[in-house]
Formats: structure tokens, sequence, C-alpha cells
């Protein structure tokens, strides 16, 4: 009996020597970070004074009252809409576009793809140029037509959707690739048979090839959530937040509740709520993919 005791603790403590660096990586960089901001979101701290000052739930109860975070919250969700269905659909009509070239996908993939590797910092500022009312291209454009462009960054009807084109803009390679690479994927024979029983294109495009791309959809669909709600570079280069709160989300007002008015406590007490709205996103997002993504 002693025996097989020790037998069976070995083959448990294999897995776990294999595991243990794995597991304390995940404890140092997730489980303490959202420990400790439980922790400082029940207490008022300023940064500079060493002591915490235990306040309980009032931080929660603030976030209630405070306009300005609920105008965040609204610009997070109008943007991830403005971004997320556009660009996938983009992506998606490349990736079919370049997949029926003949020659030159290799240059068309490297185009495409090159916003992504640039530098964030560099892509804001060139865009703001580009957004220059008197002197941005995109305007000077509009005046060949006749027509006086927007201030688009310090105007509030059209700002939000200026960050939103630069977002597209950017995140439009990574999904043409991995579209492009679930379009490699599909079995030839698939559209041979449909071909054989007389389906049009439209009709492979429907039953073959969108039912088959459906795991990367999801894929892009839960990246682009997370990714629309952690806009932070262009939001705080671009804009600041401006103008009249019309740009400002979750993740920068949680910087400028953080860094601008040194309240951690409430700073932090924002941050769980994004984690939560982000995790009950997600799930729900998979438990709808359990009868709608198709894995064969």
């Amino acid at each position: 009996m002693t025996v097989s005791r020790n037998r069976r603790f070995k083959w448990m403590l294999i897995p776990m020597i294999f595991l243990a660096p794995a597991l304390m990586l995940y404890a140092v960089f997730f489980l303490y970070p959202l420990a400790y901001t439980v922790f400082l979101s029940f207490h008022q701290w300023d940064m500079i004074n060493p002591d915490k000052d235990f306040v309980g739930w009032d931080n929660y109860y603030s976030l209630f009252k405070d306009e300005v975070l609920w105008k965040a919250l609204v610009n997070t969700f109008l943007y991830m809409l403005m971004t997320i269905p556009i660009s996938m659909t983009l992506g998606f009509l490349l990736a079919l576009f370049i997949e029926s070239l003949q020659r030159g996908k290799s240059f068309y993939r490297f185009i495409f793809y090159l916003p992504v590797v640039s530098s964030i910092a560099v892509v804001s500022i060139v865009w703001m140029l580009m957004y220059d009312q008197h002197h941005g291209i995109i305007n000077q454009l509009f005046g060949v037509f006749g027509i006086k462009g927007p201030n688009w960054l310090a105007d509030s009807s059209t700002a939000l959707w200026a960050i939103a084109i630069v977002g597209i803009w950017k995140s439009l390679g990574s999904e043409m690739l991995l579209y492009i690479s679930g379009l490699k994927s599909i079995d030839k024979s698939l559209y041979e048979a449909a071909s054989i029983d007389g389906a049009s294109r439209t009709h492979k495009l429907i039953h073959i090839t969108l039912p088959l791309l459906s795991p990367i959809t999801l894929f892009l669909l839960v990246m682009g959530m997370i990714s629309s709600f952690q806009n932070f570079a262009l939001v705080k280069i671009m804009t600041g937040g401006g103008p009249n709160n019309s740009t400002n989300v979750l993740v920068y007002q949680i910087y400028q509740e953080a860094f601008g008015f040194f309240n951690i406590g409430r700073a932090a007490a924002i941050s769980l709520l994004l984690f939560l709205i982000v995790l009950t996103i997600t799930v729900v997002q998979l438990k709808i993919s359990k009868k709608t993504v198709h894995y064969g």
C-alpha cells in the first residue's frame, strides 16, 4: 500500500515540477496584481502619502455618480462597434482579393501588414498631420471637390470616428493575414465538389468558406473586443480624451484617475470594472460560439 502511494506521489510530483515555473509566473504577473488591485480599490491613496486609508465601497459607489466615467464607457463600446465589424469585413475581403491574384501576393501582404508593425506613436502623429483642418491631405482632397472638410480631431461629432479609422487601418493587416491562412487551409476538393453540383461563387462563400473560417472569425472578434478596450495610445496622443470627453474611453479614464488626479483607489475600481466587462463579454462570446462556430 505504501509503495503504491509513493508511486502515485511521484507520478503527481513530476508534472507539478514542470508546471511550477509557469504557475509561478502566472501568480506573479496575474494573481498578485489582481489581488493588489482589489486591495487598492477599497482604499484612498495618492501615491505620495505612504498611508492608504480604508474607504470600503466608496470608490465603487462614486463610479455610479460619475458622468465622465459613463461617457467613457459609452465611448468605449461605440469605438468597439465602429472598428470591429468594419475591420473584420475589410480584412476578409482583402484576403479574398489577394488569394484570387495570380502574381504579387507577397507584395500586397507586405503593404497591408506594414501598419500592424509600425510604431503606434508614429502612426498617431502621421494621422494627426493628415487630419489637420487647414493643411492635412484629407481636407485638401475634400477641397478638390469643393467640400469644406471638418476639424476632425477638434469636433465632438467626428473625433471618435477619426480615431476609429486609424484603429481600423492599423489592425487591418493582421486580420487579413489570419483570414488568408484560413483560406489556405480549406480543402479545395470541397469547392470542386460544390462546382460539380452547380454551386455558384456566392453559394460556395456562404456554405463553405464562411463556416470553415468561423473559428478565425471568433478569434478575431474576441481579440478585437479586447483590443478596443485597450485603446489608450491613439486617444492619449491624438486627442487626450477631448474634445469635451468625446473620445475619452475607459482605459484612458483609468490613466487620468491614477496619474492625472492621483486617485489610485478609483483607478483600481475602474480597472476591475473594465476587467469584469471584458470577462463577461468574452464568456458570452465563447458560449455562443459553441453553437455557431464550425471546427470540422
